[in-house]
């Protein structure tokens, strides 16, 4: 029987730990950053690259020490050749060169093109073989953040790398004008007869301090064998290992750990980090689960704030917080990451004012278009998420506000201020916007020249009544919430209700034909279903009437939540729990909603909790709280299928939806032929529950891979309906989600960066490592239905998305 050591703390102790959810480094860091108005310093001791550089290695042997150039070839611009003034294995290194920019490139693609040197390796056997491992020394003229790129092909039984170009690719994030000792971890990359190491410098244009060529020297490439590889397949963690939340757990959070300790005796204890005192002790249980048998530990009943440690045997975690605010560390970090990201702006040590030459063409004039913040690591931009992270900066900034955080409140507002100023200077007239454009380098600052003309890099402008529905959502919500600009707040009132127009008059027109793909791949919002549309329109005219008082926003906010209801599934499955509650796409129930990568899924809840808060006395209200229930019930069912792990499954397929073709193609992103096949194959690695239903932990995806934001768009699905029901298991399920970003996964891996521990490289390409930087998220291996994360550094699944940071805020906004 577990029993507390330790007596609890008088009150006035407690009351001095207020504000003991951030660090002392991190409170020295805010301050000296001007509250983050430069960027937080990387702390790279924590890092999942400085902790592996401790590994034992039991084998290494070279495979190239740059003495010489045979069996390396070059192609690409710029060249490669034997430098003698570098080296760190004898008297030469590999120099790869390419120029900043390129002004004569093909009018096609993100990028300029690369100089790639590769080494033939002669269909060679790694398998005895689990790191490679190499230097780099970056001389590269004014270069804040740097990057090279690895590729290894591999032409055996599984071929490297796979049909959609993901499997043997690494960037590599580099510190410019040292040598950086470099290491990727291969025990799931197939490498049984590999024929080819490249390195490849992306050209990528010139950033304000940049001069006019980029220049790599690489030496001593060598294959090793190391002690304690990670896992990066499957669930169950490696040995000795703890999985947990690395940032710590919450005051009366569910406080649980997966353990894989061998030869432990069944117990283990809680250590104060400072005192070093044994503070609890407590048993290990264990459990068999639908994906494994495991051992885990509960702590929950221990309420004491402080920094502790859990020992069982002798293996030891890392400090983490136990803390009522545990979660305002990682608001702060996050907050960086969107600054960070933020477009036509000066970022110190970042980069200087961008992409003040990508621009729109409306009514035959040309509009200058920059503002908001890049999407994602490749710099492109998409309005409608910097939409979205205005809201969630805004409801990260009243919760703070709530618990007296005036000066995280204040910068939130701050940088929300700077998103709305995009927002509003989309607005072209009519209804029509600028919306997206993608690139993935500097621009050079002429408009009109190829780095800013392409069709992909043009500012696409349309009118669509999704997103001036999501806009003046959106707006609504910033017009109440925005307190030190009175004008700024009458603006936002008026545009909202514009725009609200604007929709209203298009979708009367057209319906749900009006979300048509725009814009090619990058139209992630065209991917929305009829049933989610309806409830957006719901969410919006909800906050229009909360904004203005007005009966017929309340009136639209109730009849357009009605599709969306006789879109939920209310009678049972055959299966042996009779699932019901989720949402399918549309009234013909063919298709079940899913998301791949972004995820829009708390919008159902986010409409139905509207609708209750702001007509208690309307006459449909018991069916809104009913379907919530039902939702929520839904959720705390599905939860037992990838137990001990907190991660939310993807939820329910029908085997017939990949029959449903536009639905089924609006969802996924980068679909190859084949598609049935795969679809069947995923479907039978999931859960089968009846005859004609599966359920899927990771959504059944093909290219674009990641749940992040999906898990993280549910889990607050699940916070909305907690609160609104009282339920608690279901704000624990909203807050396993926290959990499994920072540590309790299988890997032990904090996918946020500088957050808790062991975090890795991510794909940040032009911003370079961030504090705060999340990545799209967790993938799962070809048709597998099981968690997968290998070091090798590749979008999408490890590049950092502004989607995930947004998803992030709104979620800690709930405790």
């Amino acid at each position: 029987m577990k029993k507390i050591i330790a007596s609890a703390l008088c009150s006035i102790l407690v009351n001095s730990l207020l504000f003991a959810q951030i660090d002392e480094q991190l409170k020295l860091d805010i301050r000296n950053t001007g509250y983050v108005h430069s960027p937080l310093p990387l702390d790279y001791s924590k890092s999942f690259e400085t902790i592996g550089l401790t590994k034992k290695v039991l084998v290494s042997d070279m495979l190239c020490d740059m003495e010489s150039l045979d069996k390396w070839s070059h192609k690409g611009f710029g060249n490669m050749y034997l430098a003698s003034d570098r080296s760190m294995s004898g008297k030469n290194s590999l120099r790869l060169t390419a120029q900043t920019t390129n002004p004569d490139f093909l009018n096609w693609g993100i990028g300029l093109g690369t100089s790639m040197a590769t080494y033939d390796v002669g269909a060679a056997n790694w398998e005895k073989y689990n790191r490679i491992h190499f230097y780099i020394y970056p001389n590269c003229e004014g270069a804040r953040s740097i990057y090279l790129n690895l590729y290894i092909e591999n032409d055996g039984k599984v071929k490297v790398p796979d049909k959609y170009g993901r499997e043997g690719i690494h960037e590599i994030n580099l510190i410019n004008g040292q040598w950086n000792e470099c290491f990727v971890e291969m025990s799931e990359l197939a490498r049984d007869k590999v024929t080819k190491l490249s390195f490849a410098i992306e050209i990528f244009g010139k950033e304000r301090t940049m001069g006019d060529s980029l220049k790599f020297d690489i030496d001593a490439v060598s294959l090793q064998n190391i002690a304690n590889p990670e896992a990066v397949n499957g669930w169950m963690p490696v040995q000795n290992r703890l999985i947990y939340s690395t940032t710590g757990y919450g005051v009366e959070s569910v406080k649980s750990v997966i353990v894989n300790v061998q030869h432990n005796d069944g117990k283990f204890e809680l250590i104060d980090a400072t005192s070093n005192h044994v503070v609890y002790k407590g048993s290990i249980t264990r459990q068999k689960t639908d994906i494994g048998n495991f051992e885990t530990i509960d702590f929950s009943d221990f309420k004491k704030e402080g920094q502790y440690i859990i020992r069982i045997g002798d293996v030891t975690t890392k400090p983490f917080y136990v803390n009522k605010n545990i979660w305002d560390n990682s608001a702060w970090r996050v907050l960086n990451f969107i600054f960070c990201e933020r477009c036509g702006y000066a970022i110190p040590g970042k980069h200087g004012v961008c992409h003040t030459d990508l621009n729109a063409i409306y009514n035959g004039r040309t509009f200058p278009f920059n503002g908001g913040w890049h999407d994602a690591a490749d710099m492109s931009q998409q309005v409608l998420q910097s939409g979205e992270i205005v809201y969630s900066l805004l409801e990260m900034a009243n919760r703070a506000k709530e618990k007296n955080e005036k000066e995280l409140f204040l910068r939130l507002q701050e940088e929300a201020e700077w998103g709305i100023d995009c927002i509003l200077r989309s607005r072209l007239g009519d209804g029509y916007r600028a919306q997206t454009w993608g690139t993935n380098l500097w621009t050079d600052g002429f408009i009109g020249t190829k780095d800013d003309s392409s069709a992909r890099r043009h500012v696409h402008v349309h009118n669509r009544a999704f997103e001036n529905f999501v806009f003046a959502g959106i707006e609504a919500y910033a017009s109440m919430m925005i307190e030190n600009d009175p004008m700024l707040k009458e603006n936002l009132r008026k545009v909202a209700i514009e725009d609200y127009a604007f929709a209203r008059k298009r979708f009367d027109s057209l319906g749900f034909n009006d979300l048509s793909r725009i814009g090619g791949g990058g139209d992630h919002a065209a991917m929305a279903s009829n049933s989610q549309y309806s409830a957006n329109i719901s969410f919006a005219a909800s906050l229009l009437y909360k904004l203005t008082g007005d009966s017929i926003y309340a009136d639209e906010a109730a009849k357009s939540i009605q599709y969306a209801l006789q879109c939920q599934r209310i009678e049972p499955l055959n299966d042996k729990d009779k699932l019901h509650g989720f949402f399918y796409r549309e009234l013909n129930k063919k298709s079940i909603v899913h998301y791949t990568h972004q995820s829009r899924d708390q919008v159902y809840m986010q409409a139905l909790t509207a609708l209750c808060e702001t007509q208690p006395n309307h006459p449909d209200y018991q069916k809104w709280t009913a379907s919530i229930k039902m939702y929520g019930d839904y959720l705390k069912t599905i939860m037992q299928y990838d137990a001990p792990y907190g991660l939310v499954p993807s939820g329910v397929y029908n085997v017939d939806e990949v029959k449903d073709s536009v639905n089924f193609y609006k969802v996924q992103v980068g679909i190859h032929s084949g598609a049935a096949n795969d679809y069947k194959e995923q479907l039978e690695n999931g859960f089968k529950l009846d005859t004609e239903h599966y359920l899927r932990v990771f959504p059944v995806w093909f290219s674009f891979k990641g749940n992040n934001a999906v898990a993280l768009s549910t889990g607050k699905a699940a916070a909305l309906c907690g609160k609104f029901l009282h339920d608690k298991e279901l704000m624990n399920i909203a807050e396993q989600q926290l959990f499994w970003i920072v540590g309790k996964n299988p890997f032990g891996q904090s996918l946020i960066w500088g957050e808790g521990n062991n975090y890795p490289q991510l794909y940040t390409a032009l911003p370079g490592e961030t504090v705060g930087g999340i990545p799209v998220g967790m993938e799962s291996r070809f048709n597998e239905d099981k968690p997968y994360w290998p070091q090798f550094n590749t979008a999408t699944y490890k590049e950092v998305w502004g989607a995930p940071a947004a998803r992030w805020l709104s979620l800690i906004a709930e405790f």
